[in-house]
């Protein structure tokens, strides 16, 4: 059978340096560390989520090395990978709102771009915020793959639990997964370029505001 396994890695958001100046980028850097703020309860899940995938990984292996004559062991295991999945979800959640709120603390973007006066400011402006919104827009797509995962994972589970599920039956569910998992990790690795991508844009929104202050 495949390995079910996930590794879930994100880029963050950089902070911006707190500024002693006025205007313009006084105003960008509140919205943007407001943003980042936000985003504070995402980074914080992380490491949890990691820790979780990596006992299930472990626990799921565990469940496969056991024989037909252990079924109650099996059953207990997987009752255990399903709890685990289901904190997953709870993770799940907990980042998604967080991802929200940051997006909502965003929209603030707009009041620094209206109030930007040289063209090539509020050029660069508008380009970070598109960027950051397809950022925002990949997290989406994150949330909903990594969902889907879960889900398929705790059907895996149900079937490991019930005797009636033979190998073929199990490979293909497994198969299922691992598919799923592809797609989680082509949205992770989209989200980080993305949020590099961000972090690029603004350091050149910095550059250009310093310039129009000299």
């Amino acid at each position: 059978m495949k390995k079910v396994g996930l590794a879930v890695s994100f880029a963050v958001l950089l902070l911006l340096a707190a500024c002693s100046g006025t205007g313009i980028r006084e105003d960008l850097d509140q919205v943007l560390n407001d943003t980042f703020d936000a985003e504070e309860d995402y980074r914080a899940v992380q490491d949890d989520l990691e820790e979780r995938e990596k006992a299930e990984q472990q626990l799921f292996e565990e469940i496969m090395a056991l024989t037909q004559e252990q079924q109650d062991q099996v059953a207990e295991q997987a009752e255990e990978a399903i709890a685990s999945a289901d904190e997953r979800l709870e993770f799940l959640q907990t980042e998604k709102e967080s991802m929200q709120s940051a997006e909502e603390n965003f929209a603030d973007i707009d009041g620094v771009i209206e109030a930007a006066e040289e063209e090539s400011v509020k050029a660069d402006l508008e380009a970070l915020k598109a960027k950051m919104q397809e950022r925002f827009a990949a997290h989406d797509e994150f949330a909903n793959a990594y969902e889907e995962l879960i889900s398929q994972q705790k059907e895996l589970y149900e079937m490991l639990k019930d005797e009636e599920s033979n190998l073929q039956m199990l490979q293909e569910k497994a198969a299922e997964v691992n598919e799923q998992n592809e797609q989680v990790q082509q949205a992770v690795t989209e989200f980080n370029q993305l949020t590099q991508q961000v972090n690029e844009v603004k350091d050149q929104t910095v550059e250009t505001l310093n310039e129009s202050e000299e």
